[in-house]
């Protein structure tokens, strides 16, 4: 059996913040999510009450509810400090005042897939209401809600948006190098990756970590330490286990470059 596939699936949620505390119809949400994934829901199993919207979809179960206070601030604050893709993200998220949770609840199947369902899901809750923003758990990430809906229509197994779930943190060191670190590998089964101290550009520190993250991924292979991995045959990135910059206690995929 695939690390990607199990019996008891985690449950997999996400945030839509709200500038006016509405859900869409079950009519213009079903109408959406097929817009944006390609998918039609088989309607017999949607339940719809005040404030929730449950259905099937493949082996899961999708619920969408709407919560009438904001989204914690202590979760917003720090990945709206850092969110440099959206730098609107602190303005944007502090005046919402409610959220839709999104979550998959009770199935089984490809984590790959189901995290793909989840982002049609969240884009398909997000396109036809008043949304201020999205925040994505798994990776502590938050997004501007029109960005985040048109690069849900681009997904594939071919084609996966990391860069809507997993942060790649990248920060300059004191002495002028610069550093990298995620989060959001723990979801896929996989070591954080950290890169302390590189003298390359930021942005090839940056291309270079998302390459591997994707590729292991994707491969499903867990790199040994001591291995070496890179984009090509010519680049060789030793791989170390060791302690977090931040966590003496939790390992991660250091990268010596």
């Amino acid at each position: 059996m695939s690390q990607h596939q199990c019996e008891k699936a985690q449950p997999l949620i996400a945030m839509v913040a709200l500038n006016t505390p509405l859900l869409p119809s079950p009519a213009a949400l079903i109408q959406s999510f097929r817009a944006v994934s390609g998918i039609s829901v088989d309607l017999t199993s949607l339940q719809a009450k005040e404030g929730n919207i449950v259905f099937g979809i493949g082996n899961d179960n999708a619920a969408i509810a709407l919560m009438r206070r904001p989204i914690s601030w202590s979760k917003l604050e720090g990945p709206c400090a850092t969110a440099w893709w959206w730098p609107e993200a602190t303005e944007k998220m502090k005046r919402h005042g409610s959220h839709v949770l999104v979550a998959l609840v009770g199935g089984s199947g490809n984590l790959i897939q189901r995290c793909i369902t989840l982002t049609h899901l969240v884009a398909a809750v997000a396109a036809p209401t008043d949304a201020a923003g999205i925040y994505w758990g798994g990776g502590t990430l938050v997004h501007d809600p029109l960005v985040f809906i048109e690069q849900a229509k681009d997904i594939s197994l071919g084609n996966l948006p990391l860069h809507l779930w997993i942060d790649f943190r990248v920060e300059q060191n004191q002495d002028g190098s610069c550093r990298l670190f995620t989060t959001g590998m723990s979801v896929f089964d996989h070591l954080e990756i950290e890169i302390p101290h590189s003298t390359r550009p930021a942005a090839e520190v940056l291309s270079l970590a998302h390459a591997i993250a994707d590729y292991v991924i994707m491969s499903e292979k867990t790199i040994r330490e001591g291995e070496t991995i890179g984009r090509s045959e010519a680049e060789k990135v030793r791989v170390n286990y060791a302690p977090s910059m931040w966590d003496a206690n939790t390992t991660v995929m250091r990268l010596d470059l």
